[in-house]
């Protein structure tokens, strides 16, 4: 089986969350330039928010031969052999069970695996991705 890899999928929804707030971080930032020892605070705290809002387009789902690894993010990632996955589903919901998920549009798939493992992708193609898991899962 050959190596493949998702991309992630985007709903506009996020890049109307996304630049908005980008704005406000950047326009507090330059407000408190002018009482210097509160970048001590805005500083750090505009480079985690930049951070959890820009790590989506870094994230990507690739199946490769024997596991499912899901980088979330430039840090951040999970392998799930297969023989472990017990289900996939296609959802349509706003909120992710998950508390680590690469869920940033509407529709995603639901991985489950172990016994009350769960994590949640949206990818571009999340017909193709539920048929290669159930391909290369033979519990499914």
């Amino acid at each position: 089986m050959e190596v493949k890899r998702y991309k992630p999928k985007l709903d506009k929804l996020f890049f109307i969350i996304f630049i908005p707030t980008a704005l406000l971080m950047l326009g507090f930032t330059v407000l408190a330039c002018f009482e210097p020892t509160s970048l001590w605070i805005m500083i750090p705290t505009d480079l985690f928010t930049f951070y959890f809002l820009l790590s989506p387009l870094f994230g990507y789902v690739e199946l490769g031969e024997s596991t499912v690894l899901i980088r979330y993010g430039l840090i951040l990632k999970r392998e799930i052999p297969y023989a472990k996955i017990r289900d996939v589903v296609k959802e349509r919901s706003f909120i992710a069970e998950a508390m680590l998920s690469l869920k940033n549009s509407f529709d995603h798939v639901k991985i489950k695996y172990n016994t009350f493992d769960v994590t949640i992708v949206s990818v571009v193609e999340n017909d193709e991705l539920i048929l290669d898991l159930q391909n290369r899962c033979y519990k499914i």
